[in-house]
C-alpha cells in the first residue's frame, strides 16, 4: 500500500582524476567548472522517494573544442531528467510488454510505485526511448532468415492499407508502412525500402493480391515466390460457402426442411474434419444421412481433394498430377463454384502454390495473418495510431522487448560517442 511518507536520498558523483570530453573525444585532468543540485523522482514501492542530485560541471581543456564544458555523467539519471531512467524504462515496459494504455502507466505510478508522470509526459518518455534507436539497426540485430512473409491489412484510424513485412520462418514482425493506394508502384516503393533497411530476401511469401508477385520480380529478379496455403484455403472456403448457401436457398424456396439443417449446421459442414470436436462430429453423424441425396457430401468430398494436392504431394509433378485428377473427374462441371476454383488452379498461380515442394526449407504458410492479429491487438488498446512515427516508434520497442529479449542494439548516441573517438 502506498505510504505518504517523503525519503530523500543525497547522490553524488564519482569525481575522476581523467575525463573525456563527450564532443571532442580528448581525454584530459579533471577541472571543476561549477555546480548545481536537481531533485529527481525515483519510483519505490513503499514510500515517495525523491533523489537530491549533485550535478557537476567540467571545464574542456581543449582550447578547439566548441564545447566550453560537460557534465560529469551520473549513472541511471539523464543530465535534463527530472526522474531515473529505471522510471522511464518501467513505465515503456508496461506500455509495450504489458500492452496498457498512457492512463493507466499513469495511475500506476501513482498507486504502486509512488511516484507521478501525467500521460503526456508518460507518452514522451516512450519517444524518447524508441528514438535512440535506427529500425535499421534492430532489423539487423534480428537475424533475418532470408525468407520474407508480406501481406496487407486495414488498420484503426485509417483509410489507407498497411502493408506489413515479416520474417515468414521467424515469426517476426520486421516493418509495417501505410501506403496511399493498393497498386504496383506502391508496393515496388515498399518492397525497395525494405532493401534500404537491409532485408534481401531469397524467398518471399504472400497473399493472393494480383501485384505482389510481378513487383516482387521487379525489385528482386531472382526472388522465389510461395502463395500462403491460408490464403489459398481461404478462397475455397469462400466458394464452397457460396456453393452451400446458394444451394440452401434453393431448398428455402422449394420449402424443403433441409434448409433449416444447413443454416444451422453450415460452419460445422465446411469446418475440416479434423478440426471439429466431439460434439461437432456427433452432430455430423446425426445430420448426414438426412443430407445424402444434396450437395453437402460433393462439398465434404471436393474440398478434401483440394487439400490433398498441398497437404499430401511430396513433390511438384506430384500435386499436378492430383490437380489433373479433378479436371479428368470433371469437379469443373458439377458446380459453377467448383468450376472457380478448378479454374484457379488450371492458372499459372499454381506455380506458386507449389514452390514449398520445390523447395522444402520454404513453409507453405508465412504466418502473417497470426502477426497481424498480434498487431491488433496492441492497436485496439490505444484506438489505432494516429501517426506513422507513433506506430514505427511503438513497432522499434516491441521488436527490442519481444525479439531481442531487451539486449538493445547500440543507439545513436554510442555510435556517435564511438566515431568521435576513433577521429
Amino acid at each position: 500500500m502506498a505510504s505518504n511518507e517523503i525519503k530523500i536520498k543525497v547522490i553524488r558523483p564519482r569525481i575522476p582524476k581523467m575525463v573525456i570530453c563527450p564532443s571532442c573525444g580528448q581525454k584530459q585532468p579533471f577541472r571543476k567548472k561549477g555546480e548545481y543540485w536537481k531533485t529527481v523522482k525515483e519510483i519505490h514501492s513503499e514510500h515517495t522517494l525523491l533523489l537530491n542530485v549533485q550535478m557537476v560541471n567540467v571545464k574542456c581543456l581543449n582550447l578547439n573544442c566548441p564545447r566550453k564544458s560537460f557534465t560529469l555523467p551520473i549513472p541511471e539519471i539523464a543530465r535534463y531528467a527530472r526522474c531515473t531512467n529505471k522510471m522511464k524504462v518501467e513505465a515503456t515496459a508496461g506500455i509495450i510488454q504489458d500492452n496498457s494504455t498512457l492512463p493507466r502507466i499513469s495511475e500506476r505510478l501513482g498507486r504502486s510505485y509512488n511516484t507521478t508522470g501525467s500521460k503526456s509526459t508518460v507518452d514522451r518518455w516512450k519517444h524518447a526511448q524508441a528514438d535512440r534507436y535506427d529500425i535499421k539497426d534492430i532489423i539487423s540485430a534480428l537475424g533475418f532468415s532470408g525468407i520474407l512473409g508480406l501481406d496487407e491489412y486495414m488498420p484503426r484510424r485509417s483509410d489507407n492499407y498497411d502493408l506489413i513485412a515479416t520474417d515468414a520462418l521467424w515469426g517476426r514482425i520486421l516493418y509495417i508502412e501505410s501506403i496511399p493506394k493498393r497498386s504496383h508502384e506502391h508496393v515496388e516503393v515498399y518492397l525497395r525500402k525494405l532493401e534500404t533497411l537491409g532485408l534481401h530476401p531469397w524467398a518471399i511469401i504472400f497473399d493472393l493480391w494480383k501485384p505482389f508477385p510481378g513487383t516482387a520480380k521487379k525489385v528482386f529478379p531472382d526472388i522465389l515466390i510461395q502463395y500462403d496455403y491460408f490464403h489459398i484455403m481461404k478462397v475455397l472456403h469462400w466458394h464452397l460457402r457460396n456453393a452451400l448457401a446458394e444451394y440452401r436457398k434453393g431448398l428455402k424456396e422449394c420449402n424443403d426442411s433441409r434448409h433449416k439443417l444447413l443454416w444451422k449446421y453450415k460452419w460445422v459442414i465446411l469446418k475440416n474434419a479434423e478440426d471439429r470436436t466431439d460434439k461437432e462430429r456427433q452432430r455430423m453423424k446425426e445430420i448426414m444421412p438426412f443430407l445424402m441425396e444434396t450437395i453437402v457430401p460433393d462439398i465434404l468430398e471436393f474440398k478434401e481433394w483440394v487439400r490433398d494436392i498441398f497437404l499430401s504431394s511430396s513433390t511438384k509433378s506430384a500435386a499436378l498430377a492430383r490437380r489433373n485428377m479433378l479436371i479428368t473427374q470433371g469437379w469443373d462441371l458439377k458446380n459453377p463454384h467448383f468450376e472457380k476454383v478448378v479454374k484457379y488452379l488450371r492458372s499459372y498461380a499454381f506455380n506458386y502454390m507449389t514452390t514449398f515442394l520445390e523447395h522444402p526449407e520454404i513453409p507453405r504458410s508465412g504466418n502473417s495473418e497470426n502477426l497481424i492479429s498480434v498487431w491488433r491487438q496492441m492497436e485496439a488498446v490505444r484506438f489505432g495510431f494516429r501517426t506513422n512515427k507513433g506506430r514505427l516508434d511503438h513497432l522499434k520497442l516491441y521488436q527490442i522487448a519481444k525479439y531481442l529479449g531487451g539486449k538493445l542494439p547500440k543507439t545513436r548516441e554510442s555510435l556517435q560517442s564511438s566515431h568521435v573517438s576513433m577521429t
